[in-house]
């Protein structure tokens, strides 16, 4: 059964290395996966178009009316958004990790002091 499904799969976007390796659920599972991506960007694409015939239409006919790019593509500022917040979140997880290891740090030198002092007092 799998050999009559290989050139579909393939054609389906599953690299043909990886088909032989799969399971007939994984191997649908995947294929379904490919289409929405691929319908995800054939809409993307037609978003992309659409606005660039409106900007045109607005560049050609009313250029003093044309909205600018924030208007033009307004998720673009919902992706800055989410960059900054990844920036912050990864900056709060740094900061975090720095304080774990200073508390660390702080706690291997105390054990280090305290073995100190344990070498000299069992010297006397």
């Amino acid at each position: 059964m799998l050999e009559h499904m290989y050139p579909q799969a393939v054609e389906a976007g599953i690299p043909s290395t990886e088909y032989w390796g799969m399971t007939l659920e994984e191997i649908m599972i995947q294929v379904q996966a490919n289409k929405r991506i691929k319908e995800n960007e054939m809409r993307e694409r037609a978003y992309f178009d659409y606005a660039q015939q409106k900007l045109s239409i607005y560049a050609f006919n009313d250029p003093k009316h044309m909205p600018g790019f924030e208007d033009a593509y307004p998720f673009i500022k919902k992706i800055e958004q989410a960059v900054e917040e990844a920036k912050t979140e990864e900056e709060s997880k740094q900061n975090a990790m720095k304080r774990d290891q200073e508390i660390f740090l702080a706690q291997a030198q105390a054990i280090n002091a305290t073995r100190k002092r344990r070498k000299l007092i069992e010297e006397r």
